[in-house]
């Protein structure tokens, strides 16, 4: 009888081992989708910071310096950048929460496993 309680014993932790493995490949799985999002975002930034450096290049070589904050292309630049810049703090918010969700996860568990 003793050595089925070991076995049941080892079963049970093989399969709380797997169980656990999966949520954090899951964890890390998401957070890196959210990562790539991110670098995504931040290029599609520094894309919109070169068009604007080059219509101000533009417009200050033929002599239109005082229009640059005036110019389409940039305007619609910088509102770009607004809304990327959004995003970006709502994909960090994104990850933020998945990360404070497997902490809490992790918090139970514990709680569970030592009895409190």
């Amino acid at each position: 009888m003793d050595i089925d309680n070991m076995w049941e014993k080892i079963k049970k932790g093989l399969k709380d081992g797997a169980s656990l493995s999966m949520e954090k490949i899951e964890e890390y799985t998401k957070i890196g989708k959210l990562k790539i999002e991110e670098l995504a975002a931040k290029r599609k930034i520094e894309r919109n910071f070169i068009d604007v450096g080059e219509r101000s290049f533009d417009l200050i070589e033929s002599g239109k310096s005082n229009d640059i904050a005036g110019d389409l292309a940039v305007k619609k630049a910088i509102e770009n950048v607004n809304m990327l810049r959004a995003e970006l703090a709502e994909i960090d918010r994104k990850i933020h929460e998945i990360q404070e969700a497997a902490k809490k996860e992790k918090t139970d568990e514990d709680g569970e496993m030592t009895g409190l």
